[in-house]
């Protein structure tokens, strides 16, 4: 099938934002805005922010998750300043540990990560009264309102939150870049949890209107809390400090609060649509109390996952979160933020758990790219491959006009049949964007789809041979008459990843949908030769374009020769593979590796977390992109004559072979056993006793539980360690932040789980789920050892 659409619009206006906003740092970073997009010192910069609650995961690993979420491609760290954490009891502050903000922030500034302060009063963030202290409710004012006794007590959080942050603001050198007031306010409040059952009285959803949110950014001032960016969140009709705060968005797909405890299943969302933030008079859900084209139409809260509730129990989809992120993108969104990036852990006080009651007592995990434990997981695949393409092209997209295929606006979210495309463009190049994926849904699959594109005096035909079979859950960016290195693509049915470029040429990366062919039209002019691999290479004398075509099974490897200049490297994977590849900063270049055990950095050696394996390979791209002082290609240079270009810290084995382009290194550490022995107890009660407890090797021991029930505990010596409300997924529990419990029990560990109850409501939540009480039991237990495996550049080591 033929879809058509005519992308040669007139050119965005452009304006210097209304915002008081923006800032400059001592070493001369300036941070401005326009009406459309952020700027970065002058040029368009699509910032890519993630929620990390530093309070919720413990202080010693820290600096390893934040090289994790800087190796998934996040640029921007937000994290809550949860009130109750830091002052359960009046006049009694606690900022050490795990709630040792500043430590957070000046780890951020090490990862090379911005900040973003979401400093509250009120957070929400599924805890504990929405995060305000149980001792500030039975005053004479009311909370989240303009009463000046209430006030003061923002007054002192404030002050308190700018002293431990003081000296690290971005006009001090330091990565805060932006400071949230306030959440959701007049828009949604939180369970008050001093009442007696759940969900039936919620504290104040706020008064005062933008007068508030005025006076909260004169207290942020006062207490040193100066930064470029202020923020508020914008839906649910809260009010707007207007050109003071960027109003800031998002979206869910999973709304456990639109059927909690109803036994329904889900209705879809209308999250997967597209629609124009950014245009005034367009058809959408978006409706702003400003003009659309006032601000630039920024996200912090794009559902990475969501937390299980009690009455609403899902498992979040692998591809949910990409597929929202694009759509956001078509649309004109010029800034994603995803809650939650990271999960984490509750903490338990001597007033009693922290949660909000809807939710487990103790897991925050949120089925997040980044589990409470550290663990990646599969959704952070394909937002690492999107998360590359904003760092390298996002200045090209920022100023992109968004433009929809007729009829878009009428498009209903349970529509499992129509092929769902947009574009955004400024009339000269652009790019494709197509979403398959839809929740609570099965989209349909699309077979011989073909693309005409009407863009700077032609069409485009996407493919030029052939046509495009849309997978279900698919959603990818196609470009069109993309420049790339001097040279023009004109178009391709390969997603642009990531682009390096030097002195000595460059090399783009592009991965290809599964089950899509690669083809990329390259205009001639040049263009000396083309050499490929594995692919075929057409010259159209007529179009004066050369196309290559790599067959979706296998990669490509492509090298342009110019006639003038460097040649461009062209390496286009399947999407499988494009699924193990990371995009780091090691040694002042950036590095391309592919490997399935997560990578990061730390202190410039590269760090594998490995979940189970204790030996496995990855590889290197090795066309370093830089000659030495004697002219010489360290390209070739860097791994003849020596057996891997790295050492291995401690003990095990590392060898390495060029392969192409590619070194592969094999990578093998020392084999760690678990000793643990699992008596059950009864069906729904089960004894795990660790034999000689964590061994020192290992970064950490993660428990795999198979049950079926209603909620599990986890408990050392009556303590409850951690739960979990049962979803059809495996329970996972980290249990070395648990080591010195663990040793106090002698290694003993009891799970226990309560029985399905039939007809209860949460069994009906998903068609997954079983509300059969016999099938109710902890069916195994797993132990997986995590190993850190460290590998420092070899050429360092020798200096």
């Amino acid at each position: 099938m033929q879809y058509r659409l005519n992308v040669n619009v007139p050119t965005k206006a452009i304006y210097r934002s209304s915002l008081k906003l923006g800032g400059r740092s001592p070493a001369g970073d300036e941070i401005s805005f326009t009406n459309y997009y952020m700027e970065l010192n002058g040029q368009p910069y699509i910032g890519i922010c993630g929620e990390f609650h530093y309070s919720r995961y413990p202080e010693e690993h820290w600096q390893a998750e934040l090289g994790k979420m800087k190796a998934s491609g996040i640029t921007i760290v937000a994290t809550y300043i949860f009130w109750n954490h830091h002052e359960a009891q009046e006049d009694e502050w606690s900022w050490e540990g795990n709630r040792n903000l500043k430590r957070f922030i000046k780890l951020c500034s090490q990862s090379g990560l911005y900040v973003i302060l979401r400093i509250g009063p009120f957070c929400h963030g599924e805890v504990r009264n929405g995060g305000l202290p149980d001792w500030l409710f039975g005053r004479a004012f009311e909370v989240r309102s303009n009463d000046s006794g209430y006030m003061q007590y923002v007054g002192r959080l404030y002050d308190e939150i700018g002293r431990q942050s003081a000296g690290l603001m971005f006009k001090d050198g330091g990565p805060v870049i932006g400071i949230q007031l306030e959440n959701e306010f007049e828009a949604s409040a939180a369970l008050w949890e001093l009442t007696a059952k759940q969900g039936d009285e919620y504290i104040s959803g706020g008064t005062g209107g933008a007068e508030h949110m005025r006076r909260l950014k004169e207290l942020a001032l006062e207490a040193g809390l100066e930064a470029p960016i202020y923020t508020s969140t914008g839906w649910g009709g809260a009010p707007v400090l207007e050109d003071e705060v960027l109003p800031l968005y998002g979206g869910y797909a999973y709304t456990p609060w639109s059927n909690n405890g109803t036994g329904k299943e889900q209705e879809p969302t209308r999250e997967y649509q597209f629609e124009s933030y950014h245009e005034d008079g367009a058809k959408g859900d978006f409706n702003p109390p400003y003009p659309k084209s006032k601000y630039p139409y920024a996200c912090c809260e794009m559902g990475g996952g969501m937390q299980t509730w009690y009455g609403a129990r899902f498992q979040v989809d692998t591809e949910s979160a990409a597929a929202m992120s694009l759509v956001k993108l078509a649309g004109g969104c010029n800034f994603v933020g995803y809650y939650m990036f990271h999960g984490g852990t509750n903490p338990v006080t001597e007033s009693g758990y922290l949660n909000e009651s809807t939710t487990p007592k103790v897991t925050y995990d949120f089925q997040a790219p980044i589990g409470e434990f550290g663990q990646v997981r599969s959704s952070n695949h394909p937002l690492r491959l999107l998360h590359y393409f904003l760092q390298s092209f996002g200045a090209q997209l920022a100023p992109m006009s968004t433009v929809l295929p007729d009829g878009a606006g009428e498009l209903e979210p349970g529509d499992t049949g129509t092929l769902r495309y947009a574009a955004r463009t400024d009339g000269h190049s652009g790019f494709l964007f197509v979403n398959n994926y839809q929740d609570h849904v099965e989209m349909k699959e699309h077979c011989g789809v073909r693309f005409s594109m009407e863009l700077g005096g032609e069409t485009l035909q996407l493919p030029a041979s052939g046509s495009l079979t849309i997978a279900p859950k698919a959603s990818f960016i196609l470009p069109l008459r993309m420049e790339l290195s001097g040279l023009r693509l004109r178009h391709a049915t390969a997603q642009p990843v990531t682009l390096l470029e030097s002195e000595n040429g460059g090399t783009c990366f592009f991965v290809m949908p599964e089950g899509i062919d690669g083809e990329l039209v390259w205009e001639a002019e040049g263009i000396e030769a083309v050499e490929a691999e594995a692919s075929r290479v057409d010259y159209d004398a007529d179009g004066q374009c050369y196309r290559i075509t790599v067959p979706h099974q296998q990669p490509g490897m492509i090298t342009i020769r110019r006639t003038e200049g460097k040649p461009l490297r062209v390496y286009v994977m399947p999407y499988r593979e494009a699924c193990t590849m990371w995009l780091i900063e090691a040694g002042g270049h950036k590095r391309v590796l592919f490997s399935e055990v997560p990578v990061a950095v730390d202190g410039g050696g590269l760090v594998f977390h490995s979940f189970g394996q204790h030996e496995f390979t990855f590889r290197e791209y090795t066309f370093r992109e830089y000659t030495d002082e004697h002219g010489v290609d360290r390209t070739e240079d860097h791994s003849e004559g020596r057996a891997a270009p790295y050492v291995l810290e401690g003990s095990g084995s590392l060898s390495a072979e060029r392969d192409g382009w590619f070194r592969t290194c094999r990578v093998t550490v020392p084999e760690q056993r678990i000793g643990m022995t699992v008596k059950p107890l009864r069906p729904l009660k089960t004894a795990v006793y660790l034999e000689d407890g964590i061994p020192d090797g290992l970064e950490d021991v993660l428990l795999r539980i198979d049950y079926t029930g209603n909620v599990g505990y986890a408990f050392t010596q009556g303590r409850l360690l951690h739960d979990h409300f049962w979803n059809g997924d495996l329970w996972e529990i980290g249990l070395a932040r648990f080591r010195e419990s663990l040793e106090l029990a002698g290694g003993e560990l009891i799970l226990e789980a309560t029985p399905c109850r039939e007809g209860a409501p949460y069994a009906k939540a998903g068609a997954h789920l079983s509300g059969n009480p016999a099938a109710s039991g902890i069916h195994s237990v797993a132990a997986v050892p995590v190993y850190r495996i460290v590998l420092i550049d070899g050429e360092e080591r020798r200096c």
